[in-house]
């Protein structure tokens, strides 16, 4: 019987699904008999999952002639797989900066997330164009939502507004380089044409980035 992978990720799943995964990982591709006799079940009991894995984007076929008789199901790992092995891309971003630091200087570090601010600006520009800080604020935790964010915003009782985002695709490397929480505050200020105050603060271990909005005097609401 085939061993788990250490690697892979999401233990909830049921193991007979994370030992599917990990052999195809491994393997590449293999037909549902094959992954029976590694796993040691039953081929309808292999099935069943790869039923379930295949609606859940994680697994894929095609059908394959592989010698005399009919053709085979071929499973290999599906788009969304790739989510569930460690890449350690964060730990890779980390070291690449750091020996741009090492060579050109603070002021590289400082350049590289001026311009990711830059093109993010771009993209956002057209999208966000709201009449009214509330329109704003909705046209840009959509966008942010869909870049991985996690972001939503309230008006409170006093009239304060509040933008919170849980989740930071470059948390690991914003730990390292306040530059790019810099920028990204600025880029915020920018898109939204208001005052962005940081409260809190995912790179220092709050449990979100959030900050209050104040509208511009000079912009109308």
């Amino acid at each position: 019987m085939a061993t788990e992978s250490t690697t892979l990720l999401h233990k909830q799943m049921p193991i007979t699904r994370r030992r599917i995964l990990s052999l195809l990982k491994e393997e590449g591709e293999l037909t549902a008999d094959e992954l029976a006799r590694r796993l040691g079940i039953s081929a309808v009991a292999i099935r069943r999952h790869l039923t379930r894995l295949e609606r859940d984007n994680l697994v894929t076929y095609q059908e394959m002639q592989r010698g005399m008789g009919r053709p085979s199901f071929v499973y290999r790992l599906g788009e969304a797989a790739a989510s569930y092995f460690p890449r350690r891309y964060d730990e890779l971003a980390i070291t690449v900066l750091e020996t741009i630091e090492d060579l050109y200087g603070r002021d590289a570090i400082d350049a590289i997330f001026r311009m990711r601010s830059e093109h993010i600006l771009e993209k956002y520009r057209s999208k966000i164009n709201g009449q009214t800080l509330d329109a704003r604020l909705d046209q840009l935790t959509r966008l942010r939502e869909a870049d991985g964010y996690m972001s939503t915003w309230k008006l409170t009782e006093d009239g304060t507004y509040i933008l919170r985002e849980a989740n930071c695709p470059i948390v690991h490397v914003a730990q390292g380089c306040g530059s790019a929480c810099d920028y990204d505050q600025m880029l915020l200020s920018n898109l939204l044409e208001a005052k962005v105050i940081r409260k809190s603060h995912l790179a220092r271990g709050d449990e979100a980035c959030s900050y209050e909005i104040q509208p511009k005097t000079n912009i109308k609401q």
